[in-house]
């Protein structure tokens, strides 16, 4: 299991080199060391609550959610999620609350961060010949347009968006959704590595504008200056997504959800738990991200730090 007591981690590590087709092109040692504190050890458990609190079957849920040590929650800042946010944070003051920031789609989802990613004009991927490629919105179905990265638009817009988020509420850190560049970005592959290494970069300025942040990304790259990556239900890339990246800032916070289709599942939560843990990473367990579960074995890992 991973235990830290990071008040005196040691800081940021970063490697030039990459294996192919997995880990992000790099730009060698672009920062200064930095720490990141926390200031009591971190039990490798999370829970990913994208819940809106006015919908009646999504409500009241903030005692589970508070049992967690770490959080994935949205940036919506009407009255009404600050309020549960708080209530959240009131029943675990050590929670690490983490907010929600698309990255490299367009979004309808509300908050200040992607308010600021609606005003980007002019940023979207092209093929030769003027086709755009989209992506299949979640729930809504919608075609979506995909980010250029290597666009100055489009990465000052990011910026800007993630320093909105930060100041709206006082999150320990952002959660990067789609953090990637998708295949059907470019049909030349050449164009996707520019795309790649234009996002790397812009996640250094990130992470040297925000050195104390905790900083997680949606994708299947390891990258320079997060603190880990997420894995949603891909147990056939763990091994390779969660092999040690000295790229991480420490500490490492890779994460690992398990989908379930059974809420009452108990033996693939333990089998999936127990791999996860393994490897270092944090794990959670739920059916869709609207309802919280908490498991009998999760009271077994948060004993082990008391």
């Amino acid at each position: 299991f991973l235990k830290y007591s990071i008040a005196g981690v040691a800081g940021l590590a970063f490697s030039s080199q990459f294996p192919q087709n997995h880990r992000a092109q790099g730009t060698g040692t672009l920062l200064s060391p930095t720490n990141l504190r926390v200031d009591h050890p971190i039990p490798p458990l999370f829970c990913t609550a994208y819940i809106d609190p006015g919908i009646p079957t999504q409500a009241n849920q903030e005692a589970i959610i508070a049992r967690y040590p770490l959080t994935l929650v949205p940036q919506d800042m009407r009255a009404k999620h600050i309020q549960w946010r708080n209530r959240i944070k009131h029943l675990n003051s050590n929670i690490l609350m983490l907010g929600y920031q698309m990255v490299i789609e367009e979004t309808s989802v509300p908050g200040p961060g992607h308010d600021r990613m609606r005003l980007v004009k002019d940023s979207w991927c092209e093929y030769p010949g003027g086709y755009h490629p989209t992506v299949k919105g979640y729930p809504s179905n919608r075609d979506l347009r995909i980010f250029d990265p290597r666009r100055v638009e489009w990465q000052e817009a990011f910026l800007e968006a993630c320093r909105a988020m930060l100041g709206s509420y006082p999150y320990n850190g952002l959660f990067l959704d789609q953090c990637t560049v998708y295949e059907k970005a470019h049909p030349i592959p050449t164009v996707k590595a520019e795309m790649r290494h234009a996002l790397q970069i812009t996640l250094l300025r990130l992470r040297h504008e925000f050195p104390n942040t905790i900083l997680i990304g949606n994708s299947s790259y390891n990258w320079q200056g997060l603190n880990g990556e997420m894995n949603e239900g891909r147990p056939e890339q763990i091994l390779l997504e969660f092999a040690p990246f000295d790229g991480h800032v420490q500490p490492t916070m890779d994460l690992y959800a398990t989908i379930l289709k059974d809420p009452t599942d108990i033996e693939r939560v333990k089998q999936d738990m127990a791999l996860v843990h393994s490897l270092g990473a944090f794990f959670s367990a739920a059916v869709d991200y609207q309802h919280v579960l908490w498991f009998d074995a999760f009271d077994e890992v948060i004993a082990k730090y008391k």
